[in-house]
């Protein structure tokens, strides 16, 4: 796998998200100071794949959580935010690193993939940093790397590989509605696009609060996400569906 292009771009696009944040700095009042948060989480997705060559359906298939469980060998997902008065600055990283091995009449097939979905926004609340509603631009980058390795009798005969990445640009809008003292509902909507054909995603979660000023919270909810790319004659057409499990951290 190319993991050092991954770092390569990930590191380069964490320098875009640094300039961002100086620049939200830069419009926010000199008295006030920095809001961090760091929320991990898991999303237990259903994955639905399309593959079409010059338009002919070449494949399909459905993913399950557990499938994708039992293939990943490393995997994380997190958000990570900074806000200074209106003005905040994210990342939304998911990491995945997988393999599997098919063994088939004439030969084994095994399949390393590495997938890294990196948003990197700035948010401006309208009606003030106290205020439910933000809206967010920024940039959201794909990189998919696949490797087959084609075995006979344990020697390998043959490897093909398929690396392809993907810029967009990210719009969007989140929103968060109080239901209580500890009790909040939190709404997230964008659309990219760009290298990409096109993406969508929406999620809702509801956040649990606690500590001394219920800073801190459980989020659970559902999210949906359409993804649509096109490299050379073959088109991905991919759908990723199910719940989200999480913990927010703010300091």
């Amino acid at each position: 796998m190319n993991t050092s292009r991954t770092v390569q771009s990930t590191l380069q696009l964490g320098c875009v998200l640094t300039l961002m944040m100086m620049s939200a700095g830069q419009n926010a009042s000199a008295a006030e100071g920095f809001t961090w948060s760091i929320s991990p989480y898991i999303w237990a997705t259903e994955t639905n794949v399309d593959l079409t060559a010059r338009g002919v359906p070449i494949g399909s298939g459905s993913i399950s959580f557990s499938d994708l469980m039992d293939a990943t060998d490393a995997s994380f997902q997190g958000v990570f935010e900074g806000r200074r008065g209106r003005w905040s600055a994210f990342v939304d990283l998911t990491y995945l690193d997988m393999s599997d091995r098919e063994a088939r009449q004439l030969f084994t097939i095994k399949t390393e993939s590495e997938v890294v979905v990196l948003d990197a926004a700035v948010a401006f609340w309208p009606a003030g940093e106290d205020s439910d509603l933000s809206l967010f631009a920024g940039i959201r980058y794909t990189d998919l790397q696949d490797k087959y390795r084609f075995l006979r009798d344990g020697q390998q005969v043959a490897v093909v590989e398929n690396d392809r990445d993907f810029t967009d640009m990210l719009l969007g809008a989140r929103y968060m509605m109080p239901l209580s003292d500890r009790w909040s509902f939190l709404t997230r909507g964008d659309y990219s696009f760009g290298d990409s054909e096109d993406t969508f995603q929406l999620q809702a979660l509801v956040r649990w609060g606690f500590g001394a000023r219920r800073q801190h919270g459980v989020l659970a909810g559902y999210r949906y996400k359409e993804a649509d790319f096109k490299s050379g004659e073959v088109e991905e057409e991919y759908q990723y569906k199910g719940p989200a499990i999480g913990l927010n951290f703010t300091f």
